[in-house]
């Protein structure tokens, strides 16, 4: 079999025909050889045609080669020496082929990746160019909006031009919270964006999670973890009870013993009592009565009944004429719930001891109320429950302190949470409309 080798051949022939008719033309022309003069100039025209036709032939091969590989097509061309007389040039462009198609499989595999992640999420993401057009997103998104096809932001205007805008004009590391309104009712919706660069071109990846349906999920385990409690505290209860009485009716006792039981069955039939109206104290919080009054006060007032021996406490409002509408008697018993908890898991540490409460407004105009203290980390088995009604690690604690707290501010329209818990401060966060 026949070598591929690139068309040198035929190329350089026709450069030496070029080179030779040139030099016959001259020499005729300078002789005043008319016949060479008539042979010469043929040959160099047809030379000059040749070399232009393997030219042609080449860049015809290339450029056939680019609309295959635009067009997602296959194509191979013959590499065989024994039946072209381009075999090289034919082996370099199948290999250039084979590359790009295997650079091309690559990327579907990648983007084939990137949408199976996205998928798994468990809220909604689309990446979105800064025109609104769509590039990619997952089916939550899809099935939030109530849309067949989500190509642009547009898309949704009809339905609520605020939640556009909040797509289009929301910048990377913000985090918005917009209500939305469609056929299956009012949802809350949390949105954050970052951003991300593919060359020239700028994408932004924006999450979007349906707030309300978040919480219901917390609320179901929380709920879940109180009948756990409830139950294993009532049979607690109950069970000595039951034997005691048991036995006190089927037996023949003495006073003593009658008295001893009898004592048992009271003081376990105050627990539970205690136990029923700290239920109630969760259960029945009366509705808030707002009214507008000044953070400042507010926060002064809670600090100002506990006592603070050798805990700093800071107070810091920005801005210090922060208004909220709020029911004062049960947010003042919110603040004095977190403060109290910080003043309690202070007692133990040695050194420093502080408590900070500071205020701000972010970007929605929201109000942002930080509790902090140097109190040290909460252990992470503790951080699971302490929203969990009669979760407590004291003594003697009814753990419906955080419980009740957290439902006052959800009654306010509002949310508390743990926002940070290292060895240098432990915070928890209100947010406030």
């Amino acid at each position: 079999m026949k070598k591929r080798t690139i068309p040198y051949r035929r190329i350089i022939l026709a450069a030496v025909a070029i080179a030779a008719s040139a030099a016959l033309i001259v020499v005729a022309y300078f002789y005043q050889v008319r016949s060479l003069l008539i042979l010469s100039v043929p040959i160099l025209l047809l030379s000059v045609w040749r070399l232009l036709a393997i030219y042609k032939d080449i860049m015809k091969r290339i450029n056939l080669v680019f609309e295959v590989i635009e067009g997602n097509d296959t194509l191979r061309l013959t590499d065989n020496p024994e039946y072209t007389d381009n075999a090289m040039v034919n082996f370099l462009l199948n290999r250039i082929m084979e590359v790009m198609n295997n650079v091309r499989h690559q990327i579907i595999e990648k983007e084939r990746y990137v949408e199976l992640i996205m998928e798994c999420a468990n809220i909604g993401i689309v990446t979105i160019r800064d025109n609104g057009a769509v590039e990619q997103t997952n089916s939550k998104v899809v099935n939030l909006f109530g849309l067949r096809r989500f190509s642009h932001i547009d898309q949704l205007r009809p339905q609520s031009e605020m939640l556009a805008d909040t797509l289009m004009n929301i910048k990377s590391g913000e985090q918005r919270v917009v209500r939305y309104v469609n056929e299956t009712g009012e949802m809350t919706l949390s949105i954050g964006c970052s951003l991300l660069k593919q060359g020239e071109r700028r994408l932004r990846v924006i999450t979007i999670g349906d707030v309300n349906n978040m919480l219901n999920q917390k609320e179901q385990e929380s709920w879940d973890k109180l009948t756990r409690i409830l139950t294993h505290e009532i049979m607690n209860s109950l069970a000595p009870v039951t034997s005691i009485s048991h036995t006190l009716l089927n037996s023949q006792l003495d006073e003593e013993r009658v008295q001893d039981g009898l004592q048992t069955i009271h003081s376990t039939s105050e627990r539970l009592l205690s136990f029923v109206h700290s239920f109630r104290q969760v259960t029945r919080i009366p509705t808030p009565q707002r009214s507008p009054l000044l953070l400042t006060e507010l926060v002064k007032h809670a600090v100002s009944i506990l006592e603070w021996d050798e805990v700093e406490c800071s107070v810091e409002i920005v801005p210090a004429e922060t208004m909220v509408y709020v029911d004062r008697t049960l947010m003042a018993q919110v603040l004095v719930n977190i403060l109290k908890n910080a003043q309690e898991a202070l007692a133990s540490r040695r050194g420093e001891r502080w408590v900070r409460v500071n205020s701000r407004l972010d970007i929605s105009e929201r109000i942002i109320i930080d509790i902090s203290s140097n109190s040290g980390p909460i252990a992470d088995e503790i951080v699971e429950n302490i929203f969990t009604p009669f979760f407590s690690t004291k003594p003697n604690g009814s753990g419906i302190g955080l419980a009740f707290s957290r439902q006052v501010v959800r009654m306010h329209g509002g949310a508390l949470y743990l926002s940070a818990n290292t060895p240098d401060k432990v915070t928890f966060t209100m947010v406030l409309e």
